[in-house]
Order: C-alpha cells, then structure tokens, then sequence
C-alpha cells in the first residue's frame, strides 16, 4: 500500500520566493531606491497611508502596521524596503523640526 497525494491537473506547487512574484512585493531595486533615495521613500510612504486612509478612515494607523507587519514576515526584500521607507520619513520628520511631518499629514487628509 503506498500513501499518494492526488492533486488535479491544474494544480501547481510555489515556493515562498515565486509566491513574492504573484503575491506582490518590492524588488531589490524598489528596496534599494527607498535607502538611497529619500524621496522616493517619502512618496511611497505618502501614498500608502493615503491607501490605507480611504479604505478605513478610523482605524488607518493600526491598518498600515499590520500591513507592513505582515508584508515583512518572512521577506527579507520587504522588510529592507519598509524599513527604507520609514527611516527616511522618520530622519526627514526629525531633522525638519516637524514640518514635514505636518505637510505629510496634509497630504494625507487632503
């Protein structure tokens, strides 16, 4: 008696690294511009909580730390380009006294 998985024919089997490609998920490319370019990080951040603003207008906030939690888990190029992206809106944040914390904000209620 031997034990078999019967599986149709349509059926294909993904390793973690090509669920990336039909899952979604940053390129090294896209990891290495949110380090390099500040601006890039910025619109990307930018733009992620507008997303996440208009899906759910109360609980936006926690919304984009479990997304970005969860996008990370298990993903080294993910969890590079999210940390790009939230290193540079922090240190512009910080060396701007505020100020573009408050135009971000501006941004994405507006």
């Amino acid at each position: 008696m031997e034990n078999k998985i019967m599986m149709p024919a349509s059926y294909n089997v993904l390793s973690c690294e090509e669920m990336t490609y039909t899952e979604g998920g940053a390129t090294v490319g896209q990891a290495v511009a949110a380090w390099l370019w500040p601006g890039y990080a910025t619109v990307i951040g930018i733009n992620t909580c507008r997303e996440a603003r208009k899906k759910d207008h109360d609980n936006w906030v926690s919304n984009v730390w479990s997304d970005i939690k969860a996008d990370c888990k298990g993903n080294v190029t993910n969890t590079f380009y999210h940390a790009g992206m939230i290193f540079w809106n922090a240190a512009s944040t910080i060396s701007s006294f505020g100020l573009s914390a408050v135009m971000s904000l501006g941004i994405i209620y507006f």
